[in-house]
């Protein structure tokens, strides 16, 4: 399994503990934000994984997520089109960060022998073990 599928098993898993509305809160720095008042969207497309949150809580209502798998020189390029906030991140060019949506990112760029060493660093205790069983 490559980090692509990887990535979206992950998230499939934490959706499945019912814990998506905590982690979109904790890696996206939602404030306020409960499993009645958002939307959320996950899909490959061709060598790149698509998030969309669309929330009714914050000026931003739609933010687009891309985790680019592709070659490029770009780390981030953060682009509004039609109302929706995109964040475009080069995969190939992450590197750590203090931002937790970009740690997120560099995780899923990493060897899985490192990933759990590496999510100690920042993810919660919860977050880690669906991780370490997405893993295996």
């Amino acid at each position: 399994m490559n980090n692509q599928e990887l990535l979206i098993k992950y998230i499939n898993k934490i959706k499945k503990k019912n814990l998506l509305t905590q982690f979109i809160s904790y890696i996206f720095n939602y404030q306020n934000l409960t499993k009645n008042n958002y939307i959320f969207r996950i899909k490959k497309q061709n060598n790149q994984i698509i998030m969309d949150i669309y929330d009714n809580i914050s000026i931003n209502k739609l933010n687009t997520y891309i985790f680019d798998y592709s070659q490029s020189n770009n780390f981030i390029k953060k682009t509004k089109k039609d109302g929706i906030y995109i964040t475009h991140i080069y995969m190939t060019n992450t590197k750590d960060s203090h931002i937790r949506l970009y740690k997120l990112a560099y995780l899923f760029t990493l060897d899985k022998k490192d990933m759990i060493m590496y999510a100690n660093t920042f993810l919660e205790k919860e977050f880690i073990e669906i991780l370490n069983k997405t893993i295996k």
